[in-house]
């Protein structure tokens, strides 16, 4: 199945993506699992189960997992294709990276 996607430029670095405009069912399923995966529950007295820790590098490892599976390409000025890969993100200027997180699809309000 083909998405839709829209091209977004990178000013700093000059490199073009193109991000998909929504994510498809099990990609979000995967990016929520992260967050899922992170906290420790438990019981207390009551029987009921409350949040006894969360590791709060969820944050990082949703926003990485996130932009992974929206961005369909990377290309250079030449046209080049770069690889979509944590790698090649973290060697982003910051602004740029902000830049295209603020691409991403984001969920509709109801």
């Amino acid at each position: 199945m083909d998405r839709p996607f829209q091209e977004v430029l990178l000013p700093i670095s000059k490199l073009k993506a193109e991000v998909y405009t929504y994510y498809l069912r099990g990609e979000k399923k995967a990016i929520e699992a992260i967050m899922l995966s992170s906290a420790e529950y438990e019981k207390d007295n009551d029987g009921k189960i409350r949040l006894k820790s969360l590791n709060a590098s969820y944050r990082s490892e949703m926003e990485d997992k996130s932009v992974l599976f929206a961005v369909k390409s990377l290309k250079d000025e030449a046209g080049n294709e770069i690889p979509v890969k944590i790698e090649s993100l973290d060697g982003l200027p910051d602004d740029d990276f902000k830049i295209l997180k603020d691409s991403l699809p984001t969920p509709k309000k109801k």
